[in-house]
């Protein structure tokens, strides 16, 4: 059913690029000895004869370059390994031609000793620790959203499902639901012995405590997690009111241009802002000018468009200005209920005749901001945090921690689960219900893996990277 589960596997398993250290991991039966062949350890020690666990220090040489390359050895030996397999990581410098050299120094050793050695397929290290029992598919998943994480949170909620909490709470609901099908089978059987083993009333009270405990699965209270995907942030607000500079101060970088030349933003500029776990995706935008002329007013438009995307909208104002001339440039539509006013350049001297604030802007928080001497930013975030977390805003992603193929099969559990309930309610046939209970256990199985396809086995561990 799994081809080439057999061979021993090998992948770079550090990010692609130059760096101090690098990872190449082998896992399979022929693990310890692909490297063994290979490595030259500085004591004398057999790699046959070290524990699992353990490490030792030495260098690869490759024949083919006539080079030794210093590599420290790490073993662990099954079943005491993430893929429950022989596992070899080759720790050396982090040089692509390096990496490159030393996997051409393994594969064609292979050739040489007739070795079912090849090159990892994307996620084939998490699918083996799947196949043999280390991890069920839901923990496979949560590894994936580990790589991916982009905020604290995000990383938070992933490890909580590696852990095994979802899995341990489907695993408790779907081993009722085991029990409670076992007991009408059983009365199936026994139907014509005139024994009744369990009567219809407790089937209806037991379906009703199963249909319970799936719902709160699928609709437990929320938890404040905010979507991975970020909160679209977007800077708004006329020509050389200082977007640019008040973006570069966030992030602590030069990411916008900035020019004392009017409207020196020509497309949108995005980034990704972090405050206290929750990703702001900041967009700066080029400033509302007349659409006098084609490339402007096609600008405009795209300016409209991102605009209507936002989730919050940061309406910029230059305070040394006429705030309420350049109100009346901006378009009122443009303004949602997650608004928040900036009055930047705090730093330059006010004319106080000219401070007067538009009335229609009063409704909105209002922070006082300078990009120069970084006024009112500490501030700007915690008004960010309080739109986020006081509830103005849709937020939220699915409940708990469930992806959407989880989500999906535990929905389908929970209509089987009624669609049972209610052939018992109805006093129909025994044999309805367990058809019924059969496939809802089936479904709530496809969450951890125990029944599956290879389909969604290529899918799920196709997105994986290579080396993972």
């Amino acid at each position: 059913m799994y081809p080439g589960i057999q061979d021993t596997i090998v992948a770079v398993s550090t990010p692609s690029g130059r760096s101090f250290h690098a990872v190449i991991k082998i896992s399979g039966p022929e693990a310890v000895p692909c490297v063994k062949s290979l490595f030259v350890p500085t004591t004398h020690i057999d790699a046959e004869d070290i524990p699992s666990y353990s490490s030792i220090r030495g260098y690869i040489h490759s024949s083919r370059e006539g080079v030794n390359i210093p590599a420290f050895v790490y073993i662990m030996k099954k079943p005491y390994s993430y893929t429950k397999e022989d596992v070899v990581e080759i720790h050396t410098m982090g040089s692509p031609p390096l990496l490159e050299m030393l996997l051409e120094t393994l594969l064609s050793d292979r050739i040489q000793t007739q070795r079912c050695v090849r090159f990892s397929q994307p996620g084939e290290f998490t699918k083996r620790a799947f196949l043999h029992g280390r991890i069920d598919l839901a923990q496979a998943e949560a590894t994936m959203r580990i790589i991916r994480a982009h905020t604290d949170l995000e990383l938070t909620t992933a490890i909580a499902q590696l852990t095994g909490n979802v899995s341990q709470q489907i695993k408790q609901v779907q081993d009722k639901a085991v029990s409670l099908c076992v007991h009408i089978e059983a009365a199936i059987d026994f139907s014509d012995q005139d024994i009744e083993l369990i009567t219809t009333v407790e089937i209806t009270h037991e379906l009703d405590e199963l249909k319970a405990a799936i719902s709160r699965l699928l609709y437990q209270p929320e938890t404040g997690k905010v979507s991975p995907e970020g909160i679209d942030t977007v800077f708004y607000g006329k020509p050389n009111v200082g977007k640019s500079s008040l973006i570069n101060a966030f992030l602590g970088k030069r990411r916008s241009i900035v020019s004392d030349i009017p409207g020196t933003t020509r497309d949108m500029v995005a980034d990704i802002l972090v405050i206290d776990g929750i990703r702001f995706n900041l967009t700066d935008t080029a400033g509302v000018e007349d659409g006098g002329n084609n490339s402007i007013a096609g600008l405009t438009e795209k300016v409209q468009s991102v605009l209507k995307r936002a989730q919050i909208v940061l309406l910029v104002f230059d305070g040394s200005a006429d705030l309420a001339e350049q109100f009346r440039e901006i378009k009122a539509d443009n303004l949602t209920a997650t608004t928040i006013v900036i009055v930047n350049k705090a730093d330059l001297k006010k004319n106080l005749t000219r401070y007067e604030f538009p009335p229609e802007l009063t409704p909105y928080p209002i922070v006082h901001t300078s990009a120069q001497t970084g006024e009112g930013l500490e501030r700007l975030k915690d008004l960010l945090l309080e739109t986020v977390l006081g509830g103005r805003i849709e937020t939220l992603t699915m409940p708990c921690l469930m992806n959407v193929r989880q989500k999906d099969a535990l929905q389908r559990s929970l209509q089987l689960v009624q669609s049972a309930l209610e052939s018992a309610q109805q006093n129909e046939s025994h044999e309805f219900i367990a058809l019924d209970m059969r496939a809802a256990v089936d479904a709530m199985g496809e969450v951890l893996g125990s029944v599956t396809t290879e389909d969604i086995l290529s899918k799920i561990f196709s997105e994986f990277c290579i080396g993972k």
